[in-house]
């Protein structure tokens, strides 16, 4: 699989997103977690197929588990894994330090791991509001070994370009064909010309651009129009769904890796395809979806707006 050397670490084009091991989630989830042995095959295929990154957190039920078992029994190659810290103590700067070696300690020993190639900030409050010490801390833990790279996951309305000023070595961020709002306003572009690791997840925005249209629910009726527009240029691009939705994101400069899960193995492997056949969009292609989801209802972006 085709793949970026960045901060010392090969990152595939795709990287394993582990939430669906650890808990139900996304609207097209009709499974449910997945049984250990079966997630085992999940991270087995992955593994085979050259995902580079696992992407977990502590805030997934059991992922971080489900991958140290993993890890325990597989002759495969144990790819970077990228895990979250939540619940810090920000009371004073030592006992913020002591709270991130503890969610460490708890993650490595869930991981089984000696230390935590990315960690990453689940919350982007833990650092808007105690931004000084946050970085004091995680430059800290990068010196004594308990981290090699930090970083810090965000939701579309945040301020991009104040973590791009930060020295954080990566980020994640939500971004699908339909929301263009750190697009427009440069927040993307800032975190790229950081040289920063840029993590995409939630392309396929829960499952909603697999969505037919005509089968919304009432509570969804206002993502009926973006819908269609956007079935409207997947025939004119002689695109499928998926397809698009990768192709637009991977066409956005400074994009690193896009963060898929998966219930099952086939639809890995299905992910693992379509990484490989995806194509870079031309400006005028982008310039047209562009006209399509400019001014687009907030609610279709945003998931705890859904009425399911």
């Amino acid at each position: 699989m085709q793949s970026t050397r960045i901060k010392g670490f090969d990152v595939s084009r795709i990287s394993l997103g582990t939430v669906q091991l650890g808990l139900d989630y996304g609207i097209s989830n009709s499974g449910g977690k997945p049984h250990r042995e079966d997630a085992f095959k999940i991270l087995d295929c992955a593994a085979k197929n050259g995902i580079s990154v696992f992407d977990t957190a502590a805030a997934y039920g059991d992922a971080e588990e489900v991958i140290g078992a993993w890890k325990k029994q597989t002759e495969e190659k144990c790819p970077i894994i990228v895990t979250k810290a939540l619940k810090l103590n920000h009371s004073s700067y030592e006992t913020l330090l002591e709270s991130l070696r503890k969610r460490i300690e708890e993650s490595k020993k869930r991981l089984g791991v000696s230390q935590i190639p990315v960690l990453m900030l689940h919350h982007y409050e833990d650092f808007e509001n105690d931004e000084k010490n946050i970085m004091r801390a995680f430059k800290e833990l990068k010196a004594s070994g308990d981290i090699l790279l930090s970083g810090i996951s965000l939701y579309s309305n945040h301020d991009y370009k104040k973590v791009a000023e930060c020295g954080f070595d990566a980020v994640q961020i939500p971004m699908n064909i339909f929301d263009w709002k750190q697009i427009e306003n440069g927040g993307i572009n800032a975190l790229n010309e950081t040289g920063m690791m840029v993590f995409v997840r939630s392309v396929f925005l829960q499952g909603l651009v697999f969505k037919n249209p005509d089968e919304l629910s009432n509570g969804m009726s206002f993502c009926r129009k973006p819908l269609e527009d956007f079935r409207g240029l997947c025939k004119e691009f002689g695109m499928t769904p998926a397809s698009l939705a990768l192709s637009f994101a991977l066409s956005v400069p400074g994009v690193t890796s896009l963060v898929l899960g998966g219930e099952t193995v086939r639809q890995v492997e299905e992910n693992v395809e379509l990484a490989k056949k995806v194509t870079e969009l031309s400006s005028t292609q982008m310039e047209r979806i562009h006209s399509f989801f400019s001014d687009i209802d907030n609610r279709v972006i945003n998931p705890n707006l859904w009425g399911v």
